[in-house]
């Protein structure tokens, strides 16, 4: 087994203990394949855990079995080289109930305007407030996996009026109403604020795009802890600059971390998170925990409980 995450590695090799054979190279970039010649044993490792790898570092692993990946998105695989045999697990349950969080605290911190009250002087004046309220706005949840119901059940219990949108339309629990993903143009300008949960497909390219922002209200807010493909980030910006909606809140990015120069920094109404609402302090032992269950549907010849599709993951319906 061998570990390969830059800030993960020693808590995950210290949650794994005894039950497996473990080593730990310093980072992902460690296998890029211009420097595993220097990493001994690497032929013979049939199992890894981790995330991101750099391209093609996972190509010319004879022995490779079975790679766990500390998260959920496997999109980014098949720039690696990964073999079609090699069987694919990941996370999902681990960060359901953080990012969960995290969705919520970004979507108030936008309504309740606090970006700027760190600033000094601090430009609000005495006894001036341009909060929203949460409670009986209709929030937009966009993707209903496990992350999605999640959040859906915090606004809700808020006071919070929430629209599921999905690739299939079918009912969800706790959404007063559920719409196909491809109405979401037509019904945007009955949303007060969207919360994005997507993986990155084909389908979920784009989705918040020019059309879906152009009709939201004024007092909208955009919010996404999904992936960053979902949202075509031009137009975002294009909104956020011309004040055609309140604010956004971003955890997720398409080149992370993003450059000091990158637009984003720039943008008013725009709160730029450095993709962490999945962490928390028992992230590694959750992970492992995961990793276990896993291997002991492995064992048992059944296929694995957390078992994704290489370049699609766990797709939400």
């Amino acid at each position: 087994m061998l570990i390969t995450h830059a800030t993960m590695g020693p808590a995950l090799l210290k949650a794994l203990g005894d039950g497996v054979s473990a080593r730990l190279v310093d980072s992902p970039a460690a296998l890029d394949p211009a420097r595993q010649a220097d990493i001994a044993g690497l032929q013979e490792v049939d199992a890894i855990i981790g995330f991101h790898f750099p391209a093609r570092a996972l190509e010319n692993l004879p022995n490779l079995r079975w790679l766990h990946l500390t998260g959920t998105g496997s999109d980014h695989l098949p720039a690696t080289g990964l073999c079609d045999g090699v069987q694919v697990t990941n996370s999902p349950r681990v960060a359901v109930e953080p990012v969960a969080e995290y969705a919520l605290t970004g979507l108030l911190a936008c309504l309740k305007d606090i970006a700027g009250l760190g600033e000094r002087p601090n430009p609000r004046p005495w006894f001036g407030a341009s909060s929203l309220m949460l409670a009986g706005s209709t929030v937009g949840v966009l993707g209903a996996g496990r992350i999605g119901t999640a959040v859906l059940r915090r606004l809700t219990a808020l006071g919070a009026r929430c629209v599921a949108f999905t690739r299939t339309g079918d009912d969800v629990p706790g959404a007063v109403e559920t719409v196909p993903s491809t109405e979401l143009p037509r019904y945007a300008n009955r949303l007060d604020s969207l919360v994005c949960c997507l993986p990155a497909t084909p389908a979920t390219q784009g989705l918040v795009g020019s059309d879906v922002l152009a009709a939201l209200p004024p007092h909208g807010v955009v919010v996404n802890v999904g992936r960053a493909s979902s949202i075509d980030v031009d137009a975002l910006y294009a909104s956020l600059r011309a004040r055609r909606i309140r604010g956004a809140f971003l955890d997720v990015h398409a080149v992370e971390p993003l450059p000091p120069d990158d637009p984003a920094w720039s943008v008013p109404g725009l709160i730029v998170s450095p993709h962490c609402g999945f962490a928390f302090p028992d992230e590694a032992v959750e992970v492992a925990r995961g990793f276990f269950d896993n291997l002991d549907d492995l064992r048992a010849g059944a296929v694995p409980r957390d078992h994704v599709t290489t370049g699609q993951g766990a797709l939400p319906r």
